[in-house]
């Protein structure tokens, strides 16, 4: 059966979907829905998560069973996306860290080679 007529099933029942959306202020955050109602390729939908109606797009909704919902981060009423400069930083700080490991990793083999190049000359 089609997600599209799933969702025509739910929204006839009032029946609750588990869905995760690949889109929206958290991607990929699992939420609870109650289609309301079905036009082409979109879904009004009340969010239990939110409390409020939603349109969703029906190819960007993933159907989840329980065990998927109940082990998924959920969609969070109180989350604030980060602005473009805190993502910058957090990028920059990644970048750096890598930097570091690498460098570390050239001290070693570095200190290593002269190792193995002072011991070669003693005998």
């Amino acid at each position: 059966m089609k997600n599209t007529q799933k969702f025509i099933n739910a929204q006839q029942s009032g029946t609750i979907l588990k869905v995760k959306y690949k889109s929206g202020s958290q991607p990929n955050y699992a939420r609870e829905i109650i289609p309301l109602k079905i036009e082409n390729d979109k879904v009004l939908a009340k969010c239990l998560n939110s409390n409020s109606e939603k349109i969703f797009y029906i190819t960007k909704l993933k159907l989840l069973n329980d065990y998927q919902y109940d082990h998924h981060e959920k969609w969070d009423p109180n989350f604030v996306p980060a602005t473009d400069y805190e993502e910058y930083l957090i990028r920059k700080k990644k970048r750096y860290n890598l930097f570091r490991y690498f460098s570390l990793v050239l001290v070693i083999l570095a200190i290593s080679f002269v190792c193995f190049i002072f011991k070669s000359n003693i005998k």
